[in-house]
């Protein structure tokens, strides 16, 4: 069974371009995820209309232009994510995102959820850290590249630019 198919499912990414991404593939897979799980920001209260939506916190801090990893918060973002797991029990993640998206993904599968996750359109030849963390945790992981198909193992799929018609789930 494909995700388009499936119920329970919970779509988790980091807001801007990866949120925007991800709207547009809940279209393409014509879906109505049963959540959407996004770090703050003003485009919340749009969601609202689409899913239930919940915000996830952000891991790391700023200092000027330099993101610095904080223990802190990635103890209150697990903790946090936790709870969302324990509540949704999602039996299909769909993960597009920066690290944000990491606890929520290792809970979610925890509690026995199917984790895929679609690896950024900017990541052409090297794996992302979040790509890095989540492949030994999913089911299935989609690269937007063929250069990128060999930095991983046979969970990973080369579809193309997932937005297009390729993507299967």
């Amino acid at each position: 069974m494909s995700i388009a198919q499936a119920g329970g499912v919970v779509v988790v990414t980091d807001r801007g371009g990866h949120l925007h991404n991800a709207r547009m593939l809940i279209d393409q897979l014509r879906i109505t995820p049963a959540a959407i799980l996004t770090t703050p920001g003003p485009e919340l209260a749009r969601l609202g209309e689409e899913a239930a939506v919940f915000s996830i916190p952000y891991l790391f801090s700023w200092w000027g232009k330099r993101r610095l990893f904080n223990p802190f918060k990635a103890l209150w973002a697990s903790f946090c994510a936790f709870l969302l797991a324990l509540r949704l029990r999602p039996r299909h993640v769909i993960s597009l995102g920066a690290a944000d998206v990491i606890p929520f993904c290792f809970w979610a599968r925890l509690f026995g959820g199917r984790i895929v996750h679609v690896e950024c359109m900017n990541q052409v030849v090297t794996p992302s850290i979040t790509g890095k963390f989540l492949y030994p945790i999913c089911h299935a992981l989609y690269v937007q590249w063929p250069e990128l198909l060999g930095s991983y193992g046979p969970k990973a799929r080369y579809a193309g630019w997932v937005l297009g018609t390729r993507f299967a789930g």
